[in-house]
C-alpha cells in the first residue's frame, strides 16, 4: 500500500478570495424552471434526502435505504436497496455517486463498506468491504483507477483520511485530508464528481472548496463568503431536565452553536461547481447559488432560486436539477440562461 501526505504530494492552498476574487457577490440571470416533478401520493421519490446525477442521464434519489433512478422526466427505471445487514442492505446510506462506466456506489454510514449496483438496471453487483478500525464512513468519489476513494474517521487521527479502494477490497492508497476541520464534528461535507475529471466537496460549517483530481491530489480556495472551520464546545447538561435518572452529571461536546452553516449541497461537471449556499438571512437561506470555475477555483456569480431547496444537481445535459421537500417531495428541473 503507498501512502502519502497531502499536505506535501496534493494540496495546495489557494489564496483568500480577497486577494483572488470578487468579495460581493456578482448576481447572474435566475435560473428558469422548465419541469416539476411532484411526488403528491408519497409513492415515487419517498423520503428523499440526496439528489444525485447520473451521467448516463437522469437522475437518483437516496432515502435511508434505498435508492431511486429516474429518467429525467421523471419516469421511473428501478429502485434498489433496503434496511438490513445483508448483501444490497444498508444500516443508513451516507453516499451515492454513479460511475462513468455504468456502477452505482453506495456508502453505508455504520457499516463499513460500499455496495455496488448497475446504473442501468439497479441490480445487486457486490459489496466492497473496508477496513474495521474505520469509525465512520463519511463521502465517497469514483476513482479513475480503482473503484472508488472512501473518506473515513479513523480512532485516535483527528480530521479525516481518504482511501483509494479496489474492487477486492483493497485499499492502494491512503491521503491524510487535511483541510482545517480539526475536529471530526466538523467534517461533515458534500461531494459531487463522477471520478472521470474528480470532484469538488464543501463543507457545512466552513467556506473552504477541495478540488479533487482523478488521480488523488486535491487544491484547496476559500469560497465567496471566507467562513473558517467553527470550535468545538464542551457543555454541561442537566441530566434531570432530559429524564435521565440515576446520573448526576453529563457532558456533550458539539459544534459551535453559532457557527454559521454554509453549504447544503454541491453540484458539478468537469468546468463548473454550483454550491448551495444556506448563509443569509432567512429569506435568502438555502436559495444562493454560487458557481465556481473547476480548473482554477475562480469565482463565476450567483443566481437566485424562487425558493429554498434541500440539494442539488448537474444533469448531463447541463440542465440544474433541484430537491424540495417542504410539502411534498418535488424535483425541478431548471434552464442557466448564460
Amino acid at each position: 500500500m503507498r501512502t502519502s501526505l497531502l499536505l506535501l504530494t496534493g494540496l495546495s492552498l489557494w489564496p483568500r478570495p480577497a486577494d483572488s476574487q470578487e468579495v460581493r457577490r456578482r448576481w447572474l440571470a435566475e435560473p428558469i424552471l422548465s419541469a416539476t416533478i411532484t411526488d403528491q401520493d408519497g409513492d415515487l421519490f419517498g423520503d428523499p434526502w440526496r439528489l444525485i446525477s447520473d451521467p448516463g442521464g437522469g437522475f437518483l434519489i437516496a432515502e435511508a435505504a434505498t435508492i431511486r433512478a429516474f429518467h429525467v422526466d421523471g419516469t421511473r427505471r428501478w429502485r434498489a436497496g433496503r434496511s438490513g445487514r445483508g448483501p444490497g442492505e444498508f444500516t443508513v446510506i451516507e453516499d451515492v455517486k454513479v460511475t462513468p462506466d455504468g456502477r452505482v456506489l453506495a456508502l453505508d454510514r455504520e457499516q463499513p463498506r460500499v455496495t455496488v449496483f448497475d446504473a442501468e438496471s439497479g441490480e445487486f453487483v457486490a459489496t466492497v468491504l473496508l477496513r474495521r478500525e474505520v469509525a465512520r464512513t463519511r463521502r465517497l468519489l469514483p476513482a479513475r483507477d480503482a473503484l472508488a476513494r472512501v473518506e473515513v474517521s479513523v480512532p485516535a487521527k483527528e480530521g479525516t483520511t481518504w482511501w483509494t479502494v479496489s474492487d477486492q477490497s483493497r485499499i492502494v492508497d491512503e491521503t491524510r485530508a487535511l483541510t482545517s476541520c480539526e475536529q471530526n464534528l466538523t467534517c461533515e461535507s458534500y461531494i459531487a464528481g463522477d471520478g472521470s475529471w474528480g470532484g469538488v466537496q464543501v463543507f457545512r460549517w466552513s467556506s473552504r472548496i477541495v478540488f479533487h483530481d482523478g488521480v488523488g491530489s486535491a487544491r484547496v480556495v476559500d469560497g465567496i463568503d471566507s467562513i473558517p472551520f467553527p470550535q468545538t464546545v464542551t457543555e454541561t447538561l442537566d441530566p434531570q431536565a432530559m429524564g435521565l435518572e440515576g446520573i448526576r452529571s453529563l457532558r456533550a461536546t458539539r459544534v459551535d452553536p453559532e457557527a454559521p452553516e454554509v453549504a447544503g449541497s454541491v453540484a458539478a461537471d468537469g468546468s463548473r461547481a454550483i454550491v448551495l449556499v444556506k448563509t443569509g438571512d432567512e429569506e435568502g437561506h438555502a436559495r444562493v447559488l454560487d458557481f465556481y470555475r473547476v480548473s482554477d477555483g475562480a469565482y463565476l456569480g450567483s443566481r437566485r432560486l424562487p425558493e429554498h431547496a434541500r440539494a442539488v444537481a448537474l444533469l448531463s445535459d447541463g440542465r440544474l436539477a433541484t430537491l424540495h421537500t417542504v410539502l411534498f417531495p418535488e424535483v425541478r428541473i431548471w434552464e442557466l440562461p448564460r
